[in-house]
């Protein structure tokens, strides 16, 4: 078991085509009513363990690719400096530099981190007792013996949840209704007891490693979104249509004090989100929520098929192909062999006028070299 660059170049090509593929799926109405939330986040959840273990078996079965692969390694390792006795190749510098941003992204991840708890924890505390009640009456649901610290300050837009193993509810100082609190309450703490704050670590910390992929920033985009719809679904699940328009009335509620107060705060999971077209979706999902417990079926194999995917792409690699030296230097030679010249400076291989390979180097100098 190693990591080299084919297993991650495969790494990142499956895990691209297995997004791309949820998302098609999921633009297909069928399929997106009856998926549930849930699925999908375990979904995105296999993309990104795929993502944190690039790691290339002794099981796996060699691809050998001889267009366009071959010309970018051999660039890969070429070297293009010289310190004293090591050679620093392309892939090297590459690699000392992306060793060397993730040092530094991790440093930052962990003073945001850590700076973001220390405001958070110097704010006023909340001593309203009828707050503390509704925290309580709600905390008591899960049966679990968790405590929250509770804190509030008019640098708070929205209210939000920090903190994996000591939890920090921040509440903004406006006046909220008792069962406006245990909305917002029942959203918060379902986020902190289904893991989500985990998740959101996780993400972050694989922004940290693929800080230069792309794909990485759309998966935290769509799993962000796919966490707050699976909220509201659950706090909802019981609620009649008149509380889930109160519940909605006081997501609108919160948002319009986002208007005038836009800071933002450090792997935190806000209860409101400012953006008009989410907070659209989030009520178009819940008052139209037709996700039903007989679909069970499909969520299943849907969710077998990812997994069946995601194992499978370790069961394969892409490798440049070429052929050792010293094995062409036995085979080949002047009287039925020739390179031609690419603009690249590498070399295509002829043999009986057909194409075998392209090398980086000739390996024989008696085989002839032709212009492209």
């Amino acid at each position: 078991m190693q990591i080299t660059l084919s297993s991650v170049v495969n790494t990142i090509l499956c895990t691209s085509l297995m997004l791309v593929l949820i998302i098609i799926t999921l633009k297909y109405r069928f399929f997106f009513k009856r998926l549930s939330f849930y699925t999908i986040i375990l979904c995105f959840l296999l993309i990104a363990i795929r993502l944190l273990f690039p790691y290339e078996f002794y099981f796996v079965k060699e691809i050998p690719v001889k267009k366009v692969m071959p010309q970018i390694y051999g660039f890969l390792y070429d070297d293009v400096l010289t310190l004293g006795n090591f050679n620093v190749s392309v892939l090297k510098f590459l690699s000392i530099s992306w060793i060397t941003v993730s040092i530094v992204l991790l440093i930052k991840f962990m003073l945001d981190y850590y700076k973001t708890r220390y405001i958070l924890l110097n704010m006023r505390s909340v001593n309203d007792s009828d707050i503390i009640i509704a925290l309580n009456e709600v905390n008591s649901k899960y049966n679990k013996k968790v405590s929250f610290t509770l804190v509030s300050s008019s640098i708070i837009s929205t209210p939000l949840l920090f903190g994996i193993r000591k939890p920090i509810i921040a509440l903004p100082q406006i006046i909220l209704t008792h069962k406006e609190m245990c909305y917002i309450f029942e959203h918060e703490l379902c986020h902190y007891y289904k893991k989500h704050l985990h998740i959101k670590f996780f993400c972050e910390i694989l922004t940290v490693i693929y800080f230069w992929n792309p794909l990485i920033f759309v998966i935290k985009k769509l799993l962000n979104k796919v966490l707050e719809f699976y909220v509201d679904a659950k706090v909802n699940e019981d609620l009649t249509e008149y509380d889930k328009i109160e519940y909605l009335e006081c997501l609108l509620k919160i948002a319009k004090l986002q208007q005038t107060n836009k800071q933002s705060f450090f792997c935190t999971v806000p209860f409101s989100i400012i953006s008009s077209p989410r907070l659209l979706e989030r009520g178009n999902i819940l008052l139209n929520n037709s996700r039903h417990r007989n679909f069970l079926l499909i969520n299943k194999l849907f969710l077998l098929s990812a997994l069946v995917v995601t194992i499978f792409s370790y069961s394969f690699i892409c490798e440049p192909y070429y052929i050792s030296e010293e094995y062409a230097e036995n085979t080949f030679n002047a009287d039925n062999a020739y390179f031609v010249l690419n603009a690249e400076n590498t070399y295509d291989l002829y043999v009986d006028s057909v194409y075998v390979s392209t090398v980086t180097k000739v390996f024989d100098p008696k085989i002839p070299i032709k212009e492209e």
